[in-house]
């Protein structure tokens, strides 16, 4: 397994796990970083990996510049995490993450290297979603702060304080820039199963965008909905998004066991599950 220099794209959360049967890469949404999952390893079995994906401009990579297109994003990640990709694995994205993990695992598969074992996207509508609120990454101040308070996630401390909105907007409008430049990648659909989470009071991604996931593969797709808005991984349904991983993670351990994902994954869980039709 490479060693993460600093700068790097890929950083563990927890000691290596050299005998894990499965590495999980986790891919963060528009203006967070690694801090994210800093929880999950802790959370999720011994048998799996937890690796969380940085991109330029935050956390530890906060000197670099930060990318602004989808397509060159991708691009830039799977050159980088194609040596993680050595042993089985499965891709988890929240917001802008969902977008970057299916493109790295399109990539993958156009490239012919090991596929994901499965694909779990949160917070995200599917290729063909209308986007709402395109342009964000030249709106106002007053107006970005505006949009993090409505959908959550951000201390309001954090909102007051200047000196750090004046680090955090300029990585977010990147961010953004990346979420409008989206396009569904070139290629046949995956063959993995597809999880999908989504937040029972997200307004910014309905629940028939959520089902358009079922179009990027011809394996299994499930859609599941847990109590919160577009941060419900965080609060109040982080637990259950946890457990509902771990299930989805289990699940991949036998692929004869993926015919029954949607309905084993529903059980246990806080979430309320709609069949993708």
């Amino acid at each position: 397994m490479p060693a993460p220099p600093d700068g790097a794209w890929v950083r563990p959360l927890a000691a290596a796990r050299p005998g894990a049967r499965l590495r999980l890469l986790c891919f963060h949404p528009a203006g967070g970083g690694p801090a994210l999952f800093r929880g999950w390893p802790a959370a999720l079995p011994e048998d799996v990996e937890v690796l969380a994906v940085q991109l330029p401009g935050r956390e530890g990579r906060l000197a670099e510049p930060c990318l602004t297109g989808f397509p060159e994003a991708v691009k830039r990640l799977y050159a980088a995490l194609r040596p993680w990709l050595d042993r089985p694995y499965a891709l988890f994205g929240h917001s802008m993450g969902a977008l970057l993990a299916y493109g790295v695992a399109m990539a993958a598969a156009r490239h012919g290297i090991r596929t994901p074992a499965g694909l779990l996207v949160s917070g995200a509508g599917g290729p063909g979603s209308a986007r709402d609120r395109r342009g964000r990454a030249y709106w106002a101040e007053r107006e970005l702060v505006a949009e993090l308070r409505s959908m959550g996630g951000t201390p309001e401390e954090a909102l007051a304080d200047r000196d750090l909105l004046s680090v955090v907007l300029p990585t977010l409008r990147a961010d953004y820039a990346i979420c409008d430049s989206f396009r569904r990648p070139a290629g046949p659909p995956l063959d993995c199963p597809v999880s999908v989470f989504g937040g029972q009071d997200d307004d910014s991604v309905p629940v028939g965008d959520l089902r358009r996931w079922s179009d990027t593969t011809r394996g299994e797709s499930s859609v599941r909905l847990f109590p919160g808005g577009h941060f419900f991984l965080t609060a109040p349904s982080a637990a259950a998004v946890l457990a509902a991983v771990t299930a989805d993670l289990a699940a991949l351990a036998d692929p004869s066991d993926r015919t029954d994902l949607s309905d084993r994954t529903a059980r246990g869980t806080a979430g309320t599950r709609s069949d993708v039709t």
